[in-house]
């Protein structure tokens, strides 16, 4: 996490420094990400960050702490009660994730590009550990779903919670692979990653759902 030297900083300064390591670690993995190029490209010395940051991955957690931070700001205000069944919480999740990314493209580019970071080598454990925090909270929402009768209860929430991790991930691939979303394209241009793409993004999420409606729903 920052050291108070970085939290003294004037708003403006915190603010450069953070969004130049947010662009490069959204273009690259953790390992090519380079600390040299970024200091240089702000005109600071190298040895300053250190003033800052323990190392390269203290930099690196507070990154990710700062974006989910401002993630939660839009997906937190999304509670399951407030909606009949899981599947409309799940699109209205994407709906206020989409605002995010429109307002805040950087943010929302490092985020995109976190797995691809974490299977970086050198951060295998962290990504062992993310892993399981994710994929842990699926879980537990599939096994609230059961146990509200929402979900059918022949299949273990177990499952049911990787296959909804899973989801994201296919719907985030499809997108790059059919070329409706280039992230290096857009992070280039300055704009969000789903940049003018909402009704293609919605439009895809309620095809999952329609899927995952047949095999969830009780």
């Amino acid at each position: 996490m920052p050291k108070q030297t970085f939290l003294n900083l004037k708003e403006y300064k915190k603010k450069l420094i953070t969004d130049a390591f947010l662009r490069e670690f959204s273009v690259k993995t953790f390992d090519e990400a380079s600390l040299t190029d970024v200091v240089k490209s702000l005109g600071i010395a190298k040895g300053s960050i250190y003033q800052y940051f323990d190392n390269k991955l203290d930099l690196f957690m507070y990154l990710i702490q700062e974006c989910t931070t401002v993630k939660m700001k839009y997906v937190g205000l999304v509670k399951r009660q407030n909606y009949s069944d899981y599947w409309m919480f799940f699109k209205a999740l994407y709906e206020h994730g989409f605002q995010f990314d429109n307002e805040n493209p950087l943010h929302s580019h490092f985020l995109h590009n976190l797995v691809n970071n974490l299977n970086s080598p050198s951060v295998k454990d962290l990504y062992d550990e993310m892993m399981k925090q994710t994929i842990s909270a699926f879980e537990e929402m599939a096994k609230n779903e059961i146990k509200s009768g929402h979900f059918r209860d022949d299949i273990s929430y177990k499952t049911m919670g990787f296959i909804l991790y899973k989801m994201g991930i296919a719907i985030q691939e499809q997108l790059e692979f059919s070329g409706v979303i280039n992230p290096k394209e857009s992070i280039q241009k300055k704009r969000p990653v789903y940049y003018d793409k909402k009704e293609t993004l919605i439009q895809l999420i309620e095809e999952h759902i329609q899927l995952l409606r047949l095999a969830f729903d009780k």
